[in-house]
């Protein structure tokens, strides 16, 4: 069925969608899990928070970002589905043949789909239990009487209800992708982002008022803010080029980019240090910059794998410019030591800037906060995503075609590209909508994708000479 154009394009309806989808989303954080006595917090807010000069922000900060944030139906958000996607892909690499399954076999997407929907619930399940587990004990605290029943009636009741808002929550991310704009994983967890960061903001306003930093100070800070945005913004938007040509000799690049690994290597190496008491010194600075640098590579080997860019190049009949005699895999692997390179050094100033900050210049580590793993960077990322799907709307409209179709949906940017060029190369106009989750998450998982649209009465066409590739690349033994 053909594609409308118009209505496929129109960028306002497309941002109503993902708002009212937002305001759903947001909805299910104001709505306790059964079992949860709302009157007990209110009581605990007015006798431990108010009484101490605590206003609203505070009672906000204790639902959204405090141990009470487990109450609510959307405690979990979107984040079983994250974690979900980064397994499977972990496991893709270590089980060849999940791989073969997910990113090479017919209907692999949707196996792909299938598979990370069972892990997340699998996962929410368990993070519903350990919710549940939190919130008994908060329970026992002298007089809060947070629960009207507790034992196995009230753990059952929450692993179902937050596995019930999981579901709801992946539903919502593929609504966004299909009818919204932006990546839908992406638009959602932002949002958490945004809360975090107008909290750092109310630390920052509350420190001032009790005069417990100076303008210089503040200065500093923004100083810092700003240049840490600058430097994210501009690797992100940094391309390693591979320049390619079809077999037709029509010339055209890949791309390989930093913000493919996304921030998990520098997650990954949070996780390995919390579990031992590191001070502040030059020993483990250099001891930090040595692990993040080896888990960057770890999983760059993971996410890159320049064998199946190889092969996906000789599959679909295209070959490298000529440079100096330059194999395809030397140029692969220079392009992905470029991109270990620039990620490492931002993940050191992610990791260090928010222990840094506030030795230096007295400010809240809820304010510091904002240049960690799950802060700015994430937004940067956000504004980068936006805007390229904002350039596919536009251009997809200036064409002279009414009608487009989707064709396929390509795990990374790569193969879209090289997909492109070889539809291009017989007469077949194609454009793609970029969908990933910039810092994110890495390519090829059912959160990310890069969408292939075509002329409607191309589609047929179009789809044979991929099959035809695809049966040339899962033949070929390199």
């Amino acid at each position: 069925m053909a594609t409308k154009k118009y209505d496929e394009c129109l960028i306002g309806k497309r941002i109503l969608v993902t708002i009212a989808v937002l305001v759903l989303a947001r909805f299910f954080y104001l709505v306790p899990l059964p079992g949860v006595n709302l009157s007990a917090v209110f009581k605990f807010y007015k006798q431990h928070v108010q009484a101490q000069g605590g206003g609203l922000m505070d009672l906000m900060a204790l639902l959204h970002i405090g141990k009470l944030r487990n109450i609510s139906l959307g405690s979990l958000g979107i984040m079983p589905f994250i974690n979900a996607c980064i397994i499977l892909q972990i496991i893709s690499f270590l089980i060849p043949g999940f791989n073969r399954k997910f990113f090479h076999e017919k209907g692999g997407r949707f196996k792909m789909m299938f598979a990370t929907v069972i892990i997340a619930l699998i996962l929410s399940v368990y993070y519903g239990y350990q919710v549940s587990l939190e919130l008994e004990l908060l329970n026992k605290f002298p007089g809060f009487n947070l629960l009207k029943f507790t034992g196995l009636p009230f753990q059952i009741t929450t692993i179902l209800s937050l596995c019930s808002i999981a579901l709801i929550f992946i539903m919502l991310t593929q609504v966004i992708n299909k009818s919204g704009f932006g990546n839908g994983v992406g638009i959602i967890f932002s949002v958490e982002v945004i809360i975090r960061l107008i909290f750092a903001a109310d630390q920052l306003v509350v420190f001032w008022g009790r005069n417990l930093i100076g303008m210089k100070n503040l200065i500093v800070f923004s100083v810092v803010t700003i240049a840490f945005i600058y430097f994210a913004r501009k690797i992100t938007r940094i391309v390693n080029k591979i320049e390619l040509s079809t077999d037709n000799d029509e010339y055209f690049h890949i791309s390989i980019r930093p913000v493919w690994m996304g921030i998990w290597p520098l997650i990954i190496t949070e996780i390995v240090f919390s579990y031992f008491e590191i001070s502040l010194n030059a020993a483990s600075f250099f001891m930090f910059l040595i692990t993040i640098i080896f888990f960057t590579l770890v999983y760059a080997k993971i996410i890159y794998q320049p064998r199946r860019f190889y092969e996906l190049i000789l599959a679909h009949k295209c070959k490298i410019k000529e440079v100096n005699s330059k194999k395809i895999i030397d140029y692969l692997n220079t392009s992905i030591t470029k991109t270990i390179t620039l990620s490492a050094i931002l993940f050191v100033a992610i990791y260090y800037l928010p222990v840094i900050l506030p030795l230096l210049l007295n400010i809240s580590f809820m304010s510091a906060g904002i240049f960690g793993t799950f802060g700015l960077i994430i937004l940067v990322g956000l504004y980068h995503d936006l805007k390229r799907q904002f350039k596919f709307f536009r251009k997809i409209r200036s064409l002279p075609l009414e009608q487009w179709t989707l064709l396929d949906i390509a795990s990374d940017e790569t193969e879209a590209e090289i997909k492109k060029a070889c539809l291009r190369s017989r007469s077949i106009m194609n454009e793609i909508k970029p969908s990933h989750f910039s810092w994110g998450l890495p390519i090829r998982t059912a959160a990310s994708g890069y969408y292939l649209y075509v002329p409607f009465e191309d589609k047929i066409r179009a789809a044979r000479v991929l099959e035809q590739a695809q049966k040339e690349w899962l033949s070929r033994s390199l």
